[in-house]
């Protein structure tokens, strides 16, 4: 069965390119509104640092009740809190002057709470629901909704901040939120994910059950230390996209005036690299090329450090979203086939942790680099990816998949398991 003809793949497709319109929009605009009361792309990056650290905070718990819950009403649910969120974030940003900033951030931290409760959720029903031979394609496709729709929200934000400001611009995120979480709630699932009954005592006991949960992953996985190392490389992805995002704005005030059709074209540019490799998924997604893609995108940070035309802003941005959607979805495939039953919510948290933790850590860097010099934060950025690389090399020598796994709990062959990820994962 191709993967047009899973519905729940198609369904998730269409849910995850719709709410993408509303985080088009909501990133740009966000970064404009900070950016235009505080005049410092350091803004950004705390708020960026801020939601890495709501993050560490909450996984923990998120993952072993995500595991004891419906994957499908944990998304929707978390669709629903988003757009109740962003639409406080609409009411602060009327406020005029600087006094609102800190209750845009302190929502915003809110919004970090939904967001990567709704990517544990995703995690989990794509491993339970999404039929395993294109799982490794349903999660580059996942990259290609999502920068499809956000190219949309982009194009969208260019039309409404001709006639508005970005804060009724994020009406729109609010809007698609509630799509999405409508859409989701109404698919139907054909495979059960043998979850207690819920009650308010079962939600009790497995946040309870916390502690007792991870510490038997972590006792399961303790002579797997090739997974903690794929874990932590997750942030490097996020970390870069996120940074280019936090730089773009004041990348524009230098090369173009400040012109927002300067910073759409850009982000645009860059999910226009992650479709495209999306296309050659087959060959590109693969275990040994990883630290290559992880090297390009250290390449597209140090172009942008040391170019200053507008072609080589293009060529970089491009290459960055070329490399980001291979190594994130060879990363991402390889976690949900290696996680046991059980654990899946779990693993997806280790995921997110890791990706908040680097984001805490990694993205003030950026930033206060950035406030002395735009060359400067690029180059930090570079060097973080680089980093990264290396650390890389070691994984793409040292992994291998094992039989049990998640493919060997639904009683799958560990030769069908290497069928479901392009050719050359290792």
């Amino acid at each position: 069965m191709k993967l047009r003809g899973d519905r729940v793949a198609r369904t998730m497709l269409g849910a995850i390119a719709v709410s993408s319109v509303g985080v088009g929009i909501h990133t740009l605009a966000m970064g404009q509104l900070l950016y235009s009361r505080t005049g410092s792309p350091a803004a950004f990056a705390l708020v960026l640092t801020l939601q890495g650290i709501a993050a560490f905070c909450v996984l923990p718990v998120c993952g072993p009740l995500v595991d004891a819950l419906n994957s499908k009403w944990v998304y929707a649910l978390c669709g629903l809190g988003r757009a109740v969120t962003v639409l406080g974030i609409v009411a602060i940003a009327a406020t005029p002057g600087r006094g609102a900033v800190p209750a845009i951030m302190a929502a915003a931290v809110l919004l970090a709470v939904f967001d990567n409760a709704e990517r544990s959720a995703l995690f989990k029903l794509t491993a339970h629901h999404v039929n395993e031979a294109h799982i490794a394609r349903f999660n580059s496709m996942i990259g290609v909704a999502f920068q499809a729709g956000a190219l949309s929200g982009m194009a969208l934000l260019g039309l409404i901040l001709t006639w508005g400001s970005p804060g009724q611009a994020l009406l729109v995120d609010v809007a698609m939120s509630l799509c999405c979480a409508l859409v989701v709630s109404r698919m139907r699932l054909t495979t059960a994910e043998n979850n207690p009954a819920f009650s308010a005592r079962m939600v009790c006991t497995a946040v309870a059950a916390t502690v007792g949960e991870w510490r038997r992953m972590l006792a399961r996985y303790r002579d797997d230390k090739v997974v903690f190392v794929m874990i932590a490389l997750c942030a490097g992805d996020f970390v870069f996209a996120n940074g280019l995002s936090t730089l773009v704005v004041p990348l524009a005030g230098v090369s173009a005036g400040g012109q927002g059709w300067y910073i759409a074209a850009l982000e645009a540019t860059f999910a226009i690299g992650m479709i495209s490799a999306s296309f050659f998924t087959g060959r590109l997604v693969s275990q040994r090329l990883l630290p290559l893609w992880l090297l390009c995108q250290a390449a597209g940070a140090g172009l942008l450090a040391l170019g200053t035309s507008s072609p080589v802003h293009f060529v970089a941005f491009f290459l960055s979203g070329f490399a980001n959607l291979n190594s994130l979805t060879w990363l991402l495939t390889s976690l949900q086939q290696r996680a046991d039953e059980g654990d899946k919510g779990k693993m997806a948290s280790l995921r997110l942790l890791a990706i908040g933790l680097g984001t805490a850590v990694l993205l003030p860097v950026v930033g206060r680099s950035a406030e002395v010099s735009l060359d400067i934060g690029f180059g930090s950025l570079a060097i973080a990816m680089a980093t990264f690389a290396l650390i890389g090399t070691w994984v793409a020598r040292t992994y291998a998949l094992r039989s049990t796994g998640a493919a060997a709990g639904a009683g799958t062959t560990e030769d069908e398991v290497r069928s479901a990820v392009p050719a050359g994962s290792g």
